[in-house]
């Protein structure tokens, strides 16, 4: 049985779960990777990470430190890993098993879900730190439509890390074409399996196309930032959930058919979590770049970086979401109160980090059409933990408040619109009508 329940708790639910069930420790997952991002980023201005970015080499201010945060930033491509199989695994089930999908609400819930908190993050950083840099609508607008990755020259105080919404916007819209470009084909299939196997034909397509982009942005000099704010980049980690979400209904659909190797992580959790800290561990050490940066220095460093992020993605994934018994320590781990709460608000803890440290390291008259500097000038000015619980705290502040106030409510009321629309759709089918039959 798979460590799954719904958000209210309670035991682990079945396979044959309806849909609307959750992985509950995918939501403590989520949680993790936020921490791990928060950690890193907060390593980054704080000093602790070295930086090249200024001319010249600024070294770590700590060894132990550099060492060990500059390697969490490798859990950014779970989220889309998550992405792929979450997004992906409704055409799955439909086509494995023949069956229609329920197209109703898809387009609305992932807009609810990703747009309206970042729009207020968005805005609030906007009037509190940008105005200055307001030359025309374009510089409003371009954010707003998801396009600011592509303008480094224009980047916004605040906005460092939102090169993630752009791309899992892009993806929210790639995949459906994926299933609908492969439908014909995958249909055709005799069995299950076969059908299954032919949903697959995308992901190699996707690995190709991360890997050539690898090649093509590091030989043309145009550095990291290219390589992952591009949606081309993270094409492989998507893939891979993408086969997780295959794999995972061909499992429901015909048990015996199941791959073995999602079967063996059903089984072999743990040895699954040690290939992922492995993974984790070699990051740190960094080879063919430099321990305790904040980048990567080769094209050797960043192909070897690649395949860790893929092998670790898919590695914490399957210890997860794989069918079989459960682990005491994934349990204690990742679905405890604690970290189920940063999962929950784990979206809005992502958004607002650079957002807080800002707040927190900007000099007063930096607000509000003022002069505020970008983090990397002043940087290590502050202690590693008191911007770390600054930005800690600040953030789960106001990821609760977002959660609560913004995210949730709308989400309910998507709910509520999704249900009306397809009340008034069966009700517009016109009923067979009975005939009167003697008595």
């Amino acid at each position: 049985m798979s460590v799954t329940a719904t958000w209210k708790g309670g035991p682990p639910a079945a396979a044959e779960k309806p849909a609307k069930q959750r992985y509950l420790a995918v939501d403590g997952l989520r949680g993790v990777c936020a921490l791990a991002l928060l950690f890193t980023h907060v390593a980054m201005i704080a000093g602790v990470l070295g930086t090249k970015e200024l001319g010249g080499t600024i070294a770590s201010t700590s060894a132990v430190g550099g060492f060990f945060t500059g390697g969490l930033q490798i859990f950014a491509g779970v989220f889309f890993v998550l992405t792929g199989m979450f997004v992906y695994q409704g055409f799955a089930k439909s086509i494995i098993n023949g069956t229609p999908r329920k197209r109703e609400g898809t387009v609305i819930r992932r807009a609810l879900r990703l747009l309206p908190a970042y729009y207020v993050m968005y805005f609030v950083v906007l009037i509190a730190l940008n105005l200055q840099q307001v030359d025309s609508v374009w510089d409003v607008l371009r954010p707003m439509a998801l396009l600011h990755i592509y303008d480094w020259d224009g980047w916004s105080n605040g906005m460092e890390i939102t090169w993630t919404v752009p791309d899992m916007a892009q993806f929210y819209l790639l995949l459906p074409l994926l299933a609908w470009a492969t439908f014909k084909f995958a249909s055709r299939g005799e069995t299950a399996r076969a059908r299954a196997y032919r949903m697959m034909l995308p992901v190699p397509v996707l690995f190709a196309a991360g890997i050539a982009w690898l090649l093509y942005s590091q030989m043309n000099g145009l550095g990291t930032r290219a390589l992952f704010w591009y949606p081309m980049g993270l094409m492989p980690e998507v893939a891979i959930g993408m086969v997780i979400a295959i794999w995972l209904e061909l499992q429901k659909a015909a048990p015996g058919e199941a791959p073995k190797l999602l079967t063996f992580a059903g089984r072999h959790r743990v040895l699954f979590l040690g290939i992922a800290l492995t993974c984790l561990l070699i990051n740190c050490a960094r080879p063919g770049s430099e321990i305790g940066m904040d980048d990567y220095y080769s094209l050797t460093a960043l192909g070897i970086f690649y395949g860790l992020l893929a092998i670790l993605s898919a590695s914490l994934l399957l210890s997860m979401v794989a069918p079989g018994p459960e682990s005491r320590l994934i349990r204690a781990v990742f679905t405890n109160r604690v970290i189920l709460f940063i999962g929950k608000i784990s979206y809005g803890v992502y958004l607002w980090q650079f957002a807080v440290m800002h707040f927190y390291l900007q000099k007063p008259n930096a607000y509000f059409n003022g002069e505020p500097m970008p983090l990397m000038l002043i940087r290590a000015g502050t202690g590693f933990w008191e911007l770390q619980l600054v930005t800690l705290v600040g953030t789960i502040i106001l990821s609760t408040i977002s959660y609560y106030l913004l995210e949730r409510p709308l989400m309910n009321w998507g709910e509520r619109v999704i249900k009306r629309r397809a009340a008034r759709k069966a009700a517009a089918v016109p009923r067979q009508r009975e005939e009167s039959v003697p008595v």
